[in-house]
């Protein structure tokens, strides 16, 4: 594929607004309040009288308003008049004629409140029929602040597609984003308008951003001193200034322009942008962060420590109750499995399907602990199918005192409290959800017990040196997925398609951020409904299909109409035609839809959807394309369904059931028997926060403190979740399990 970039349309969003309102927006105003304060009242009953005639009586209403301009040629209501009789026109197929009523009304009201708009109206007219210097002309006679908002919105648009010069065209780009901004801010109160707003901010930030890429040094220079304004993007092309200085090899620079760029109000993206450039400049260490982290056969290479006799109490901290308790008990089937409470005992095989659950707690009451009495003196105990006891717990050293916090934060705390003064307590795991977490955590820090929380927040364990933070963050998921990307299949620009829910704006951002902190750029991005089962207009959006000029449109059509007479042909010939047309240019000398000029796509979304998204990406043809997924794309269903739409896929999971590692084998195969069930990556979390624990009490960390000092020194712990290390912060940096989509099977690549 070509990497040379070319510029981003802009969202489906934009374009729609502009074809409904070049000609609608200002109607409602014709002879609005302002003209009508200004006009007499007999010139306002004269107007009104030949506008009640529309749309009854086209002619009528037509004959009156010429008459009216006529007999009041000074009324402030006479360019209103013509500007509404240009629209009757339109409206009944007579362009031409509208056309020319616009011009008079240019000619005659030149200084009008209604003429800049007309000139807007005229220069998207002629730039539709492929007459851009006549276009140019008209606009370049127009006032913006004479337009209202969004009247200006299509100005900018029309400006940035008509500019020759590149800087111009984002100067024009950066006064639509402002327009933008404002839109936003003004439709906070309307969550549907603040949404819709934001969408298009973002696709115009997506649309600088690949400007800013196609620009020489000298042109960034010149962009710098035009936008005088300190608004966005005047920011983020200093930090494009000092990324290229600092490849051209000239940090110094480049450290000058990373601090001048702070002077500037920046977006989210040009924060993360500059802190990307902070890290690259050596000044943090993010990327080296992560490439600290070994994979899992080199971190499996380091000696293990055996728990087989270890003594010792741990609290567990779980919503074992209430809506949340399918996830609390996910995570104490994987903390029973670590502490090898019973004996695994294999099912049945006459009954496959009467699999021994064990443990598995009452949704409406608390379990008791394994191994030991609980406060009430309740015993756990296994059963087989058949009801009776499978064995006597073995592992008679090992205690767990759980405690259901029901999602409660308060009873979460009051439990870390009661677990905080019995003494036998080396560790505390759980909660895992945030507000819980948080709660316990701060009551676990005062009393200096060890908490390990299964919550993927990672401001919970900053300042709190007892309490330590285990679940996969996103930014981890992302970030590695990312890096193998870069490093090992050369992508440098890329793309990412997601759903519009909090979780696909969330992974939107940290993957934006992940390719920033790589040094990479985001190309192109597009958003779809959750719920849509059709994608087309975002996958048309990402491949540059919308806002086509009608040049554009008829040499797509003529295209397609090539292609379809070529079916006739042998398959050689129809090969060779194919790609024959797909090299022309257009009209401007510009390839045509659809533009691939990104080198790996981003869909982070669950396999269900995923199954309809990628063959709808070949019939529109994205593709094929390098993608890249999370761990909801982990299921077999997804490779028998996608089969080669997603051939040569690459994904981060936090967990895979098919790992050949023996660890994660034996994990596997050991929960599937003991529960009956597959093991889910929370409960491999669990178990790896158990094994930690009891690992280091292995080692003779008995007591609190020389417990969390062990868990601190850990650098590279191969966890069943993928491999370990902790910050001195306590929280957990993890490398998740990078899988790529190969004959019908998700394969390890790392």
């Amino acid at each position: 594929m070509s990497l040379a970039p070319r510029p981003r349309k802009p969202s489906t969003w934009l374009f729609s607004l502009a074809l409904i309102l070049v000609w609608g927006v200002g109607c409602a105003g014709f002879g609005g309040a302002h003209d009508r304060d200004r006009a007499n009242a007999q010139e306002q009953a004269a107007y009104d009288q030949a506008l009640a005639e529309w749309p009854a009586d086209p002619v009528a209403a037509s004959t009156a308003l010429e008459t009216f301009v006529q007999t009041y040629p000074q009324s402030p209501l006479a360019d209103d008049a013509l500007e509404q009789l240009a629209r009757m026109a339109l409206a009944e197929g007579r362009s031409d004629e509208a056309f020319t009523r616009l011009q008079s009304l240019i000619e005659r009201y030149p200084k009008g409140d209604r003429a800049d708009a007309a000139r807007l109206r005229l220069a998207r007219w002629e730039n539709s029929r492929g007459r851009p210097d006549q276009a140019r002309q008209w606009l370049s006679g127009l006032e913006a602040s004479q337009l209202d908002a969004v009247q200006q919105r299509i100005f900018y648009r029309l400006q940035a597609e008509l500019a020759v010069d590149p800087v111009e065209r984002v100067i024009a780009l950066s006064a639509l984003r402002a327009n933008l901004a404002s839109a936003q801010a003004a439709a906070e109160s309307d969550s549907k308008a603040a949404t819709e707003a934001a969408e298009a901010l973002s696709a115009v930030d997506t649309e600088i951003d690949g400007q800013l890429e196609t620009l020489t040094i000298e042109e960034l220079g010149r962009l710098a001193v035009a936008l005088s304004d300190p608004a966005p993007p005047a920011g983020r092309i200093r930090l494009m200034l000092a990324r290229r200085a600092l490849e051209t090899g000239d940090p110094e620079n480049a450290q000058r322009l990373l601090e001048k760029a702070g002077e500037f109000p920046l977006t989210p993206r040009d924060e993360a942008r500059r802190v990307a450039l902070e890290r690259r400049l050596g000044l943090a260490s993010e990327t080296a962060g992560r490439a600290a982290l070994p994979t899992w056969s080199v971190a499996a290479a380091t000696q293990r420590v055996s728990t087989e006799k270890v003594t010792a109490t741990i609290g567990v901290l779980l919503p074992l109750s209430g809506r949340l308790a399918p996830f609390g008990e996910e995570a104490l089937r994987g903390i029973l499995l670590a502490a090898e409470v019973f004996d695994v005992v294999p099912p049945s095989p006459r009954d496959p399907n009467s699999l021994p659950r064990r443990s598995k707690p009452s949704r409406n009451s608390t379990p008791p602990a394994a191994g030991a009495a609980t406060g009430d003196g309740e015993d756990l105990s296994a059963f087989s199918s058949s009801g009776e006891p499978l064995s006597d717990p073995v592992r008679e050293g090992v205690r767990l005192l759980i405690r259901d916090t029901a999602g409660d934060p308060a009873r979460a705390a009051a439990a870390v409290e009661e677990l905080a003064e019995n003494e036998e307590v080396v560790a505390v795991i759980g909660p895992i959800l945030s507000g819980t977490s948080d709660a316990a955590a701060a009551v676990a820090q005062s009393a200096g017990l060890p908490l390990l929380t299964l919550s993927n927040r990672v401001e919970i364990s900053h300042d709190r040196d007892y309490v330590f933070r285990l679940r996969m963050t996103p930014a981890d998921e992302v970030g590695f997925l990312v890096d193998y990307a870069y490093d090992q299949l050369a992508a440098r620009r890329f793309a990412v398609l997601y759903p519009r829910s909090r979780y696909g704006r969330g992974m939107r951002e940290r993957y934006w951020e992940a390719v920033l902190d790589r040094g990479g750029s985001v190309v192109a991005t597009a958003s779809y409904d959750p719920d849509a089962t059709d994608y087309s207009d975002a996958i048309r959006s990402l491949a540059g299909f919308d806002l086509l000029t009608s040049q554009e449109g008829a040499a797509l059509e003529e295209r397609a109409q090539a292609m379809r007479r070529g079916r006739r042909l042998e398959p050689e010939d129809a090969a060779l035609l194919r790609t024959t047309l797909y090299e022309q240019l257009g009209p401007e000398a510009e390839p045509l839809p659809p533009i691939v000029d990104f080198d790996a796509l981003f869909i982070p979304d669950a396999h269900e959807r995923i199954q309809l998204v990628v063959p709808q990406l070949a019939f529109h043809e994205v593709g094929p394309i390098q993608l890249l997924g999370t761990g909801e794309w982990n299921d077999p269903e997804l490779l028998r369904v996608g089969r080669g739409h997603v051939r040569g896929a690459v994904i981060a999971t936090p967990y895979d059931e098919a790992s050949p590692y023996e660890a994660v084998q034996r994990f596997t195969e050991t929960y599937a028997t003991s529960f009956g069930q597959a093991a889910e990556p929370l409960s491999s979390e669990a178990y790896d926060a158990t094994h930690i624990v009891l690992e280091q009490v292995a080692e003779g960390r008995a007591d609190r403190d020389a417990l969390r000092e062990g868990i601190l020194a850990l650098k590279a712990y191969p966890g069943v979740s993928g491999v370990i290390r902790f910050e001195p912060d306590g929280n957990a940096r993890k490398r998740p399990f990078l899988l790529k989509a190969q004959r019908g099977r998700f394969v390890p690549v790392d």
